[in-house]
């Protein structure tokens, strides 16, 4: 699940619901053997724009080379897709010891760049141990893209978080679900139904064949750490070393949603002695209670009564809570929180059609499991969201596991999380287009599988605004013996590669594969 963090994170990415689980097993690994390919590197294509239509830096030294894999690994004489992968090969080949994947967070971001932009950030010493790999997902960018043919008001990001009406209604929030699923049908057919998380694991694992490996390593981050669950559980003998940054709990991003409100109300305190201790100039309570109680002030008044602002748009209540929520994601986008409610906060007192410029690196494009990304300069709104991001991060969540169908499940749900988290207003107990989805599941949730090697190292921020420390410990405990985890007293999605206190466990697993106790 990922969001903004100058590099894909998703928000994790997340949603809600309980899930009636379909009865058919997972597609065994042994039914999946990859036959005998070659990876023929070359130049790459275009970069894919992220969240906020604005693409990657991509590092001059990576290649790329195309795929050819099932579309439906449960029936072949469904034809074949092409995947576009990436390599960023080690400066050093007499110390490689190995090849890592790394995979960032959505789903729907292209990750075909991201072994360039976790280079930025990964250790000297792990930089030259290890061949970085990539890949477009399928649905994604250059690997067979699906999409939604959505207008640029329904793929404003203000609506890709589910905040119910002011008074807790949540019909806009039905027909805005109904069209997008509409629209993907229309738009993408049946492909819809393939574009799952449980079948990028297989290509995963195609990949790795084609590369010639026994076993592959695997750096995953927010809703990309759910791709790693599934690839460990789906073929543990092939993996070496796997690295979950963020954790989504077990089952996947459905039940991550469902923990988003805390994930909330874990991080907003940091946000809220942030903007405390500048009260002087922001005047919204010199006490984080006061900033708590401004904030839920505020986004109650712009839910009765918009605020213009630059370009002809408007900030919502939701508008106002989503921008809150994507600058908890780090503390470098505190003032981008504060600033939106210093906006609603000086109304009465600033011109209509306000100006509202962003911090420098804090433009926002949110998805659920945080997949929006950084940028700079514009409007504290997130933007309007790219039409295969949003595709194909609802076929990835629609396709993973089945969702309730009645209506009156989410306006109960929603009811319920008002009165148990204000901050959001009920928003992670809110319909989801899952809701109205025209294709079902294939197969049940891949969920954590305990059977396999002690090879996973957990890195997780206690206050994680996005895939919550609850949810990490769920998939911890789900692993049982394969997994330790390593927890940083720090409130963000993403923890810090930069951070000694994370370089330790991380550099001591991937060089010498040892795991804390």
């Amino acid at each position: 699940m990922t969001r903004p963090t100058g590099r894909t994170t998703a928000r994790a990415g997340g949603a809600l619901l309980t899930a009636a689980l379909l009865l058919a097993a997972p597609l065994a690994p042994t039914a999946v053997a990859a036959p005998a390919a070659q990876l023929a590197w070359g130049s790459c294509p275009a970069p894919t724009p992220n969240a906020n239509g604005v693409p990657f830096t991509r590092d001059p030294r990576q290649q790329c080379a195309t795929l050819r894999v099932p579309r439906d690994y449960h029936d072949p004489a469904e034809g074949t897709i092409t995947l576009t992968v990436s390599r960023l090969r080690t400066a050093d080949p007499a110390h490689r010891r190995g090849t890592l994947a790394v995979v960032p967070g959505g789903p729907g971001g292209s990750g075909l760049d991201y072994p360039g932009e976790m280079a930025k950030l990964l250790p000297p010493d792990v930089l030259r141990s290890y061949d970085l790999i990539g890949f477009d997902e399928r649905g994604v960018g250059n690997s067979a893209p699906v999409h939604c043919d959505l207008s640029a008001a329904e793929r404003d990001a203000q609506l890709n978080y589910p905040f119910p009406g002011p008074d807790g209604s949540i019909t806009a929030n039905l027909d805005q679900a109904r069209r997008v699923a509409d629209g993907c049908a229309a738009a993408s057919g049946g492909y819809l139904a393939d574009v799952t998380t449980a079948n990028s694991a297989r290509d995963l694992d195609r990949i790795r064949a084609a590369l010639g490996l026994p076993r592959i390593s695997y750096l995953g981050s927010s809703y990309g750490t759910y791709l790693g669950q599934v690839y460990a559980t789906l073929f543990p003998s092939h993996t070496d070393r796997v690295v979950l940054d963020s954790t989504v709990p077990p089952g996947g991003l459905e039940q991550g949603f469902r923990l988003f409100s805390e994930g909330f109300a874990d991080s907003f305190p940091a946000l809220a002695r942030f903007v405390a201790a500048q009260d002087a100039t922001l005047h919204l309570g010199a006490t984080p209670e006061a900033v708590r109680a401004s904030y839920l002030r505020l986004a109650g008044e712009v839910d009765r009564d918009p605020l213009p602002l630059s370009g002809g748009r408007l900030l919502t209540g939701g508008g106002l809570r989503s921008v809150v929520y994507a600058s908890l994601v780090k503390p470098s986008y505190y003032p981008l929180g504060a600033r939106v409610l210093q906006l609603a906060e000086e109304r009465d007192t600033t011109p209509a059609q306000a100006q509202a410029p962003t911090p420098e690196g804090a433009t926002v494009a949110a998805g659920p499991t945080g997949a929006g990304t950084g940028g700079s300069g514009g409007n504290p709104l997130p933007q309007v969201i790219p039409d295969n991001f949003l595709a194909a991060q609802f076929a990835v969540i629609c396709g993973d596991s089945a969702w309730p169908r009645d209506p009156a499940v989410y306006a109960a749900r929603t009811a319920a999380d008002r009165a148990r988290y204000p901050l959001t207003n009920g928003m992670s107990g809110n319909v989801w287009p899952c809701a109205f989805w025209h294709y079902g599941p294939k197969e049940p949730p891949v969920r954590a599988d305990p059977d396999g090697p002690r090879n996973i190292l957990m890195l997780q921020n206690r206050y994680d605004p996005d895939t919550t420390y609850n949810g990490a410990r769920q998939t911890q405990r789900a692993f049982g013996h394969r997994a330790a985890m390593v927890t940083f007293d720090t409130t963000a999605h993403g923890v810090d590669f930069t951070d000694p206190r994370v370089l330790a466990p991380f550099t001591a697993f991937l060089l010498g594969g040892r795991l804390p106790s």
